[in-house]
């Protein structure tokens, strides 16, 4: 595997890881009573593309919650394991295809420290399921159903679609994160679980 390659299976594992201000067309999703709380358990089977700069990288994506366990598998597109990160609030450990690991106090730590950019692991795990992360500062515009449409949260700008209902929740099956022009994460959700 190319080390181009290799940055961007690490960068999309490491992904598949207050205030609100008021502009035109957004509103603060805490008043919209029709959102629900997210699902506390779930899995995810996902396709997934980012790109960076000039690299890019597509594959597919499984991703566990159990409360705070996560479990995310990223595999290239004939399906083969490239990378695994998984922990919960006391730490996160990465580990590749070759069985090498790389741990860290918390997702976006051991993005940092296994690329040496920050990526919004933390805000991933929210977003995934329609939510903002909580306690932190953000701008939302949600749908006609008070589903979250659009999210500016952490120095990324979040567009969701394609929404599921699916045991009493409305999931978004589509979601594209953007930060400046550099970095882009496109997720495209193929199955819902939960328990």
């Amino acid at each position: 595997m190319t080390s181009v390659r290799r940055r961007a299976a690490c960068l999309a594992g490491a992904l598949i890881l207050s205030g609100c201000a008021r502009l035109p067309g957004f509103a603060p999703v805490a008043d919209t009573p029709r959102l629900k709380p997210p699902p506390a358990v779930f899995q995810m089977e996902a396709r997934v593309s980012v790109k960076a700069e000039a690299e890019s990288f597509s594959g597919g994506l499984s991703w566990r919650r159990e409360r705070d366990l996560q479990t995310l598998l990223l595999r290239t597109p004939l399906g083969q394991g490239i990378a695994e990160l998984h922990g919960d609030a006391s730490g996160m450990v990465l580990t590749d295809a070759r069985g090498q690991t790389r741990a860290a106090a918390d997702a976006d730590s051991l993005a940092r420290q296994a690329l040496g950019v920050d990526l919004p692991v933390r805000g991933l795990q929210w977003w995934v399921v329609g939510q903002p992360r909580p306690d932190a500062a953000y701008r939302a515009r949600v749908d006609g159903e008070g589903r979250l449409s659009g999210l500016v949260q952490d120095g990324w700008d979040i567009e969701f679609g394609r929404y599921r209902a699916i045991d009493g929740h409305s999931l978004p099956g589509r979601l594209i994160a953007r930060r400046g022009d550099d970095l882009e994460v496109r997720l495209v959700v193929d199955l819902w679980e939960l328990r």
